[in-house]
């Protein structure tokens, strides 16, 4: 699963300006590569290397069944690994994707970039209106939305084939518009392979996850195109 936090550069620095003040610095246990994008001219690529407890790392990809391999490296002296971001920046959106979900390490990420560009990272922020337009014009199939307080539930959340279609989630948008949280989709875009695969688009959390059950990680020209249509959207006005 590929998972992409969006936020927003106030103000935008220069392509030669943001590679040099990212370029080699370190920074509150992170060391920062900046360059020029292999994949666009308008892009810089942003690599943070941080360093993990093993046991925290390991038990994140193999759960419990990782407590002999933590205790085995413990042993021979590996108390800390080193773990990487990939981050990108769009010159022309104007935005910073961090490759991954929000949590303490993105958000000290954001507080890095923030300081050393003396910038404002901004969440992308939508609101119901945007994910129905996002449904409407640049969706082949809804698969999922998630609704909050609807028949005194926190969150409900509706799943099926073409949910476009689907009498409960027509009701849902007619009479609590403004309750659509989170959607996921198969975009409009160009695929490499020619298969479509779900796209969910959190509005509280401002990420965008790319899953098809097969493959992680997701070929960079489709991310482009996904986070454009995210980015391009919520600078229009609230439906």
């Amino acid at each position: 699963m590929t998972t992409v936090t969006l936020f927003k550069l106030e103000p935008l620095p220069a392509k030669t300006e943001l590679v040099g003040k990212l370029n080699g610095k370190r920074k509150n246990g992170c060391w920062l590569k900046a360059k020029g994008s292999k994949y666009d001219e308008n892009e810089i690529e942003i690599d943070v290397w941080y360093e993990e407890d093993v046991e925290t790392g390991l038990k994140r990809a193999f759960s419990d069944e990782a407590y002999e391999m933590v205790e085995y490296l413990k042993t021979n002296g590996r108390e800390k690994v080193i773990r990487k971001v990939f981050c990108f920046v769009d010159l022309e959106l104007g935005i910073l994707e961090v490759y991954r979900g929000i949590d303490v390490v993105t958000l000290k990420i954001k507080e890095i970039i923030e300081t050393l560009l003396e910038v404002n990272l901004i969440t992308i922020s939508l609101d119901a209106g945007h994910l129905m337009h996002i449904v409407k014009q640049y969706s082949s199939e809804l698969k999922q939305a998630m609704f909050k307080y609807i028949h005194g539930l926190w969150y409900h959340i509706i799943r099926g084939r073409h949910l476009e279609n689907n009498g409960k989630y027509k009701d849902f948008i007619v009479t609590k518009p403004d309750s659509l949280r989170c959607v996921s989709i198969v975009p409009k875009i160009k695929f490499l392979n020619g298969n479509g695969y779900s796209v969910t688009i959190n509005e509280d959390k401002g990420t965008i996850r790319m899953w098809d059950g097969i493959f992680k990680w997701k070929p960079r020209i489709e991310v482009r195109q996904i986070v454009s249509i995210v980015a391009n959207v919520a600078r229009l006005p609230s439906f």
